[in-house]
């Protein structure tokens, strides 16, 4: 077993974790033994998450590299399911909703303003004058 001076391993543990090799799956003591190998390691790009590599997984069999046979019907089925006229009317539909729950707010040169319900400078309260003297 090897030992270490404070120094010499507080730097080297720095070290081990700004280069974030824990992740390429490296522990402190195989990279105390060989710092330059694994620093190598550390330049290289970091393995997938279990849950990065399962989507991974899922996105790469999803895409088709052109090698497999693929059946005529799929081919001749390039037309698509909707129309753009279904696309039309559920926009129109969601617009006119957006413009009934505004409907009922008063308006001003075309924009929407909320009325105010109190006054800035009140005539009956003399201390809300600013301008006077002693206020």
């Amino acid at each position: 077993m090897t030992t270490y001076s404070d120094e010499h391993l507080e730097e080297y543990a720095d070290r081990f974790v700004q280069l974030r090799l824990a992740r390429h799956g490296v522990n402190l003591a195989q990279y105390l033994a060989n710092p330059v190998q694994f620093e190598r390691l550390a330049l290289e790009p970091e393995p997938l998450l279990p849950a990065q590599q399962a989507a991974v997984l899922r996105i790469w069999q999803r895409w088709d590299t052109g090698l497999a046979e693929q059946p005529a019907a799929a081919q001749e089925s390039s037309v698509p399911d909707w129309d753009w006229r279904d696309l039309l009317d559920r926009w129109r539909c969601e617009t006119e909703q957006a413009e009934r729950a505004v409907a009922r707010m008063q308006q001003r040169n075309g924009a929407y303003v909320e009325p105010l319900h109190h006054h800035r400078h009140n005539a009956r309260n003399r201390s809300a004058n600013f301008a006077k003297r002693g206020a």
